[in-house]
């Protein structure tokens, strides 16, 4: 309730009283906070004859219920004019009056947007510039509703909003976590207590260059209600995603999402509690795969049980990039490998390995299975066969271990193809028997002999000190192990299948990680080693022969220099040591030695003719080896995840025990029929089933 000036007179107000109204509004517009101030404001300005505009504030308060209390069941309390009792009642009847008045509505419309306009003064005061469209309108009831927080949403589909209303802390923390496992974001507790809550970006990592994550969130509890709530929020991030989330995530909120599980398996680690989501996501990933790389094979296989339910068994991957990089400029000669998956995933990862022109590996395929059996090494077989176009196996090379269910496969798929079992384990299981550096000695010279004469001298000697030893040899098929019996121009005498074992010794760790992880990290590790590749050839410049097979000549040109050439023809040449004697003929790029049909390249004695008349070795290197070969291989690899495409996060269903649920309404089955239900498979590992002998095969 403040002071007005007059607006009507009905008569001529007394002089004294009109300078006293005078005087007081010349002090300007006063706020009536207490009783004294109102008979102060009364006192002043009434007068029977005046009528008054009186604005009230009633601040929630019943200020007409207010004024019947206090002002007219106490009139006596207050003689204004020193008059009698009758002059009171009349009083008391002139204030019901003006009362009155107070809830007579206005004809003049009073507005208070004048200085909307004006920055300066309304910085503090919540409003800001309204347009035309903007007026006030009185009928509107503009008050704010912040959401409130729904604790049975699903856990990763919670945000926090500002404004949202929590009913505690603790109900914002989970809130938050929930939000972090499922962007990765690098959030911390800067503040945390009971009454307030400070959350930012990416701890530690902010300097004078990097300005860090602009992300802040402050809550704290509310004044006129009992909620805690988001008093502000700057939601943007400019920071990269993490895996690792340190204390936000707490074992309460591990508890909630792992119970069941945990009370099966009490000793289940965190990992392998984690893993089986990744069986869960198979099926996306492979559609994600086959999206960013058109015309690749990812296949994944299925063992189905007699209930219905569906368990993992098979995933192979064979990126586009890859094997046509293989098939443009690669050997023809490819190594076989399975080794064992100790870590998260269990069973089998089998990989397929070639050579690059600079002698290097390069990784082709690569799949998992739950056993290593003759049944798993025809499926992989069978799948690489189609995608570069092995044939009957006429013109390859294939380099393994003495695994029985691979050469029984390979027998059967590809029976022409050049079977080269490693000399190494052959060597390992040939001294278990026979001990004695001898017996390892005239091995390895018989395994390197290039010639079948070299190599029946070899083994003579070795028949010579143990029959025994001779004939546990050639059981073994020396066609296999031996580069005597090897088929030329493959450019590759490797009689030991160390490329796969080097490919495995590079995943060592990916091995131990759960499923799509360890897919992940191959992936990125082949598309990395092609980009690098890739690069390195581009800046060897005017080089015609990659720098290990330029290596190997600059070795041989040093015992090249003991070989005496004897002219023999045109391009024909007799070349001796003592008393071996080779035929070389430049013209056929041949040797008697065979070496360098093998090989690819200029052995000593080609070498030492080639010295003879003086030209270029490098002129007779295979193409196979060269620098333009090391480039057309390395073919561009996308990238499998794209983060305006979510297929790859989603879970395809829910998973117990590393199974995989496929029912209609949580898959896609646009060219796969439904599994019918087959035979019960053997168990394997951690619920992974291997079983074979009926199986359902899933194109990704």
């Amino acid at each position: 309730m403040i002071r007005s000036r007059c607006l009507n007179f009905e008569s001529i107000v007394k002089e004294e009283n009109d300078l006293l109204r005078k005087e007081t509004l010349a002090e300007g517009i006063i706020r009536i906070d207490s009783d004294v101030d109102y008979w102060e404001f009364v006192e002043a300005t009434y007068t029977p004859e005046v009528e008054l505009d009186v604005n009230i504030d009633h601040q929630k308060e019943l200020i007409l219920d207010w004024a019947d209390n206090e002002v007219l069941s106490d009139g006596n309390m207050y003689d204004l004019n020193d008059k009698e009792e009758e002059d009171d009642k009349e009083q008391a009847d002139d204030l019901d009056d003006i009362m009155a008045y107070e809830n007579e509505v206005d004809e003049e419309v009073h507005t208070f947007n004048k200085t909307v306009g004006d920055d300066f003064l309304n910085e503090l005061s919540g409003i800001g510039n309204l347009s035309d469209d903007d007026e006030p309108n009185d009928f509107i009831d503009d008050k704010v509703v912040f959401p409130v927080h729904d604790e049975k949403q699903e856990w990763d589909k919670m945000v926090p909003v500002i404004g949202m209303k929590f009913a505690n802390p603790i109900q914002l923390k989970l809130c938050v976590t929930n939000y972090v496992v499922k962007n990765g974001y690098d959030l911390w507790y800067e503040k945390s207590d009971h009454n307030r809550l400070l959350v930012k970006c990416c701890k530690g990592k902010k300097n004078k260059k990097n300005k860090g994550c602009p992300f802040r969130l402050w809550a704290t509890w509310m004044t006129n209600e009992r909620s805690f709530k988001i008093k502000s929020l700057i939601d943007n991030h400019n920071c990269s995603r993490v895996f690792k989330f340190g204390s936000i995530v707490s074992y309460k909120w591990i508890g909630n999402h792992f119970m069941n599980e945990i009370l099966q398996k009490p000793k289940m680690s965190v990992r392998k509690l984690k893993a089986k989501e990744h069986y869960a996501k198979t099926w996306s990933y492979g559609v994600e795969l086959r999206r960013t790389n058109p015309g690749s094979t990812v296949k994944m296989d299925v063992d189905v049980m007699p209930d219905g339910t569906t368990y993992f068994s098979k995933f192979c991957i064979i990126l586009k990039g890859v094997k046509d990089g293989w098939i443009q400029g690669c050997r023809r000669v490819i190594g076989l490998d399975g080794c064992l998956l100790k870590g998260i995933c269990r069973g089998q990862l089998l990989a397929v390995v070639g050579r690059d022109a600079n002698n290097h590996i390069y990784p082709l395929a690569w799949a998992v299975v739950a056993v290593e059996s003759k049944e798993t090494w025809k499926w992989f077989v069978d799948l690489l066969h189609d995608d570069i176009k092995m044939g009957s196996g006429r013109g390859l090379t294939l380099i393994s271990d003495q695994h029985k269910g691979l050469l029984e496969a390979v027998k059967e798929r590809v029976p022409t193809i050049e079977n080269r079992q490693c000399s190494r384990h052959i060597c390992a299981n040939f001294l278990k028997k026979f001990k004695g550096q001898q017996f390892s000695k005239l091995f390895w010279y018989a395994a390197a002999s290039t010639t079948q004469v070299k190599f029946e001298q070899h083994m003579n000697e070795i028949k010579k000190l143990e029959p025994l030893a001779y004939d546990h040899l050639m059981e073994r098929d020396p066609k296999s192990w031996s580069k005597a019996f090897f088929e030329t121009d493959r450019a590759c005498d490797a009689y030991e299948y160390g490329v796969s074992e080097s490919f495995n010794s590079v995943i060592d760790d990916a091995k131990k990680r759960p499923l799509i992880t360890m897919l992940e990290e191959i992936r990125i590790y082949v598309m990395e080693r092609l980009f690098t590749q890739k690069s390195k050839g581009s800046y060897w410049g005017d080089l015609h022969i990659c720098p290990s097979i330029r290596l190997k000549l600059s070795k041989i040109k040093v015992l090249q220099r003991f070989w005496r050439v004897v002219p023999s023809g045109y391009q024909e040449f007799e070349v001796r040591l003592g008393y071996d004697t080779y035929f070389v003929d430049l013209g056929k790029k041949t040797c008697a030695c065979r070496a360098c049909k093998l090989i690819g390249y200029l052995c000593v004695h080609a070498y030492a003719a080639i010295s003879n008349l003086n030209r270029d070795p490098e002129d007779y290197v295979s193409p196979w080896l060269t620098q333009q070969c090391l480039v057309e291989l390395a073919q561009e690899v996308d990238v499998a995840s794209d983060s305006d495409n979510e297929v790859q996060m989603e879970s395809d269903s829910e998973v117990e025990s590393y199974k995989v649920d496929f029912e209609e309404d949580s898959h896609r089955y646009e060219d796969v029929d439904q599994p019918e239900v087959g035979v019960k498979a053997q168990g394997y590992g951690e619920g992974v089933v291997g079983g074979i002998e009926e199986h359902v095969e899933v194109e990704a």
